[in-house]
């Protein structure tokens, strides 16, 4: 990951090519950053569930932000409804939602949620590089 590497935020407003354009944009900054391809595609699925989840349930435009970190990146989608996320049991026959929080779990090293007045602020850390875990 390069040094020099800055944070970036964006509007991705409600709409058709919204979520696709979220994920172009995480993809290019993060290899603009030579974080390595498989660890790309991790942080682009969560960008992908995040804005998502701010549009469809806070019905909002979605602030997306990506800041480097030593350990990784932190994302950051940020959107006007102040009611948190609630984890919801997926119905996979259904294929209807409910996996973005499980996704967000299993993925990103620590998450959370910040609410404003004016909002929300879902973040997630995701490392740069995966350890293998102690046998």
């Amino acid at each position: 990951m390069s040094d020099a590497a800055t944070g970036h935020g964006w509007c991705i407003a409600q709409g058709p090519g919204a979520f696709g354009h979220a994920r172009d944009l995480a993809r290019e900054t993060l290899e603009s950053w030579s974080w390595p391809p498989e660890r790309v595609e991790v942080v682009v699925l969560l960008v992908s569930e995040l804005v998502t989840n701010a549009h469809r349930h806070a019905g909002t435009d979605a602030w997306l932000r990506l800041d480097p970190t030593s350990e990784g990146v932190r994302l950051t989608v940020r959107d006007a409804s102040p009611k948190p996320p609630e984890p919801r049991v997926p119905d996979p026959e259904a294929a209807v939602g409910g996996f973005g929080l499980h996704i967000l779990d299993r993925l990103a090293s620590r998450w959370g949620v910040e609410t404003h007045a004016d909002g929300k602020h879902v973040w997630a850390l995701v490392p740069a590089t995966v350890t293998a875990p102690p046998n």
